[in-house]
């Protein structure tokens, strides 16, 4: 079991929920508790070998440019960054203090920028030019294999030497979650089920 920080906004203040992901094992045999449904090991392998058509990203996606550059033109220029996300409102970015042991939150809602208090952080960073999104495709797999499951949040999070990781968190009819792994082009990697 692996510990993850996802961080989602409501109305511009910053909340921070622990979610809990299956290690990736590959057996599928992700514990289902009272309020989720067991996920059919049949239905992910789809997930992975399904076929992209572009289309308009459910989540605040196309927004994240755009967010990086009010960030970047207001601190002066090239960021590192811990985390970027976006929900189907808001994007939000954690900009990394200069020696990387501090970091402060921004929210990006409705073309306005707004920031919390710097708090302590550890992890890894990138630069915003390590991003690789297709807005049209990333999401795309994911709504077209999933259609009646909804997607909570975008997730790119900082690897070591500076990679970034994509995940689309989803939330099925039943309530299960699951953890998806995407390539910038909409390419599904890992499917990971979240444990309640």
């Amino acid at each position: 079991m692996r510990g993850r920080w996802v961080r989602l906004a409501a109305g511009g203040l910053l909340v921070v929920v622990v979610v809990a992901a299956a290690a990736c094992s590959g057996d599928g045999d992700g514990a289902a508790d009272a309020t989720t449904a067991p996920i059919d090991s049949a239905s992910l392998g789809s997930l992975v070998t399904a076929e992209c058509s572009p289309g308009a990203p459910v989540l605040k996606i196309d927004q994240i440019p755009t967010a990086i550059a009010a960030v970047e033109a207001e601190l002066g220029g090239p960021q590192r960054y811990f985390e970027i996300n976006a929900t189907d409102v808001l994007v939000n970015m954690f900009v990394a203090g200069p020696d990387a042991t501090t970091v402060t939150p921004y929210v990006f809602a409705g073309g306005a920028l707004t920031s919390n208090d710097v708090i302590e952080a550890q992890g890894n960073t990138f630069e915003a030019s390590a991003l690789d999104i297709d807005s049209q495709l990333v999401s795309s797999c994911v709504t077209g294999q999933l259609p009646t499951s909804s997607q909570d949040l975008f997730l790119v999070e900082g690897g070591v030497g500076g990679v970034v990781r994509y995940a689309i968190l989803t939330t099925s009819a039943n309530g299960g979650q699951l953890l998806i792994e995407v390539s910038g082009d909409g390419t599904v990697l890992s499917v990971d089920p979240v444990d309640g």
